[in-house]
């Protein structure tokens, strides 16, 4: 309930706003598959934790949802996407500016965290554990690891069928 005041509605396809600067009638982003939907729900985990150990915590749980296997982080990617990432600075600051981002939101470390992530990668095998962990309500097939509940999955499932991811979000 908490990330859907912060990033919009479940289940709500934002079509052509994937990176556009457009909010709901509500204020806030069309959904947390699309950068600022995405912003808006890591603003709000662990925002108590230092940047590092924010990033730790995260990169954990796609390893524990790969079995721990075949994750990995893509410095050269990541020093990429920083160097274009104009666009995601101006999305962050229209939602502080529009306060969909929390007070105490430390934007930089944000923007930097959502950067992070988007330099993840891992192997097709990595991937299928990682499908294969979401079609098992959130039990690892290989570790037998309860990653996420039964109810999270069912919502993380309907919002990726409903709204797709990134450029794709909406189709």
């Amino acid at each position: 309930a908490v990330v859907s005041t912060q990033s919009g509605h479940y289940g709500r396809a934002a079509g052509d706003v994937h990176d556009s600067l457009v909010l709901d009638r509500d204020g806030l982003p069309h959904n947390a598959m699309i950068p600022a939907g995405a912003l808006a729900v890591l603003s709000l985990i662990k925002p108590n934790f230092t940047l590092p150990d924010r990033f730790d915590y995260l990169f954990g749980i796609y390893e524990r949802l790969a079995g721990f296997e075949g994750i990995d982080f893509s410095n050269a990617t990541y020093l990429a996407e920083k160097m274009a990432a104009d666009h995601i600075y101006s999305i962050a600051y229209h939602l502080m500016g529009h306060k969909v981002l929390p007070t105490h939101c430390k934007l930089q470390q944000t923007i930097d965290l959502y950067l992070q992530l988007n330099s993840i990668e891992c192997t097709t095998d990595s991937a299928a554990t990682i499908a294969a962990t979401l079609a098992n309500g959130g039990v690892c097939p290989f570790t037998a690891e309860a990653v996420y509940s039964p109810q999270a999955v069912r919502n993380v499932l309907s919002l990726l069928h409903s709204c797709g991811v990134r450029k794709i979000s909406g189709q």
